[in-house]
């Protein structure tokens, strides 16, 4: 039963953590975008002021 215990608490544990690691890099991934994209505005504005 110990081992039952054991194996049953180290699986919740992993999935917990591989699900938090998940939102952890979605949520990294949609700044990233934003940050992209906040840069492309400001070089297509520069761009333009130059032209």
């Amino acid at each position: 039963m110990d081992i039952y215990q054991t194996v049953l608490v180290a699986a919740a544990t992993g999935f917990c953590s591989a699900f938090g690691t998940g939102i952890a890099m979605k949520t990294d991934i949609a700044w990233i975008k934003k940050i992209i994209e906040s840069h492309e505005k400001r070089l297509a504005t520069i761009e333009n002021k130059g032209a």
